[in-house]
């Protein structure tokens, strides 16, 4: 209870426009940008939120004791709540980072610099970019985008892999999920919402999983029967899943992509942002209180 009133004490103080929070409509395939699942341990909880806060997201109006969600133009950052522990920050991860992008680097990092919530900076040696470390330990990249019209948009997630694994991991997230390759940046695919940049490590890296960003999630466009279709399409591709679909409010699936990374696939993740309520606790559709979508 005590976890919740800090987390609505929070709310009163960033209200989220509709319109601020809206994901980008779905590639051919059903597939768009739906989330990034972050953790932190209990006694740096309020310290992450406020950080992103800082960032300039907002939060989303469906606050329960299971996710803060923290919304960004094409994305939606899903804080948890009941991980007691972390095994480490994203860095050594295969998602090593997500980054952002701004219209003005250098006052967008003197702003956060002044709010003073946790944020540390990290030199770069490339114009127009900078890099931060959440108090938990999540790597953000600061991309500067002078066309811009809104204060900060999300931009990619940064996966490293052995040089052997580049091509696999390109070719699971195009073929599976329709991601196409943008003209003029080797390893980079795009989905609506952002891209996903593959790069090759000197050194191993580690599932994402238990650290401080966890996992990705795509939204799935055509509800119930959309995703479940969707789930069963990538089991009849032979990919590994973690857990198979579930029928809830918010829609639940769960492949894994060759290198150990979650996808967790969802319908109705808006809903986190437009005051639809979605999520009670995770569990059959038949057996909740409130109608599912």
């Amino acid at each position: 209870m005590r976890r919740l009133i800090s987390i609505l004490s929070l709310a009163a103080l960033w209200q989220l426009g509709a319109a601020w929070a809206q994901l980008v409509p779905p590639n051919e395939m059903g597939v768009t940008w739906g989330h990034v699942h972050l953790n932190a341990p209990p006694e740096l909880r309020n310290k992450e939120t406020k950080s992103w806060l800082a960032l300039g997201g907002q939060l989303g109006n469906n606050l329960t004791e299971h996710n803060v969600p923290i919304a960004f133009p094409g994305i939606v950052l899903l804080l948890g709540q009941n991980q007691s522990e972390i095994s480490g920050g994203s860095e050594g991860s295969v998602v090593d980072h997500v980054a952002f992008k701004v219209p003005n680097l250098e006052a967008s990092m003197a702003k956060w610099k002044a709010a003073n919530w946790g944020l540390k900076e990290h030199p770069s040696t490339r114009p127009g970019q900078g890099f931060l470390t959440t108090p938990a330990g999540v790597k953000v990249e600061i991309l500067e985008d002078k066309t811009l019209q809104v204060p900060i948009a999300f931009d990619h997630v940064h996966f490293y892999v052995p040089e052997s694994g580049l091509k696999e991991m390109e070719n699971y997230y195009s073929k599976m999920f329709g991601a196409k390759p943008v003209t003029g940046e080797s390893n980079t695919y795009s989905l609506p919402g952002g891209k996903l940049v593959f790069s090759k490590s000197s050194t191993p890296t580690v599932p994402p999983t238990g650290r401080a960003l966890d996992h990705i999630g795509f939204e799935i466009a055509g509800s119930h029967t959309g995703l479940e279709t969707f789930s069963k399409a990538l089991e009849a591709k032979g990919v590994k899943f973690r857990s198979t679909y579930r029928k809830s409010e918010l829609g639940n699936a769960r492949p894994m992509d060759p290198f150990g990374v979650m996808t967790e696939l969802t319908h109705g993740l808006n809903g986190y942002a437009d005051f639809k309520h979605i999520e009670e606790a995770i569990s059959p559709c038949e057996n909740r209180s409130a109608k599912c979508w």
